[in-house]
């Protein structure tokens, strides 16, 4: 299993509705793909000092490199990530096997 984490720095003027709307795109999308329940997104609960502005993420299970690539190649996915970085001061993304 590959598992596909984005932490996202936002901007200051980035609105509630707005993260919603990307929340769903990106679940619509990894679900699409990866399957039902694949995919966990929300914001920022840590209360340790660590976090270094990351205020929102999401993180996908993805069987294999093979589905990792049908995601990246995916025309939705370029779409979410330009809204991704539109949204963002700056962006995180960390796989890793498990």
């Amino acid at each position: 299993m590959i598992v596909h984490v984005v932490l996202m720095h936002l901007r200051d003027d980035v609105a509630a509705d707005e993260l919603e709307r990307l929340a769903a795109n990106v679940q619509d999308l990894a679900e699409s793909i990866a399957g039902r329940g694949s995919c966990v997104i929300g914001t920022n609960v840590t209360e340790e000092p660590l976090s270094q502005g990351y205020e929102f993420g999401f993180a996908v299970r993805f069987a294999d490199r093979a589905a990792l690539a049908t995601y990246h190649a995916d025309a939705a996915h370029e779409e979410v990530s330009r809204v991704i970085e539109a949204l963002s001061r700056s962006v995180l993304v960390f796989d890793f096997a498990a």
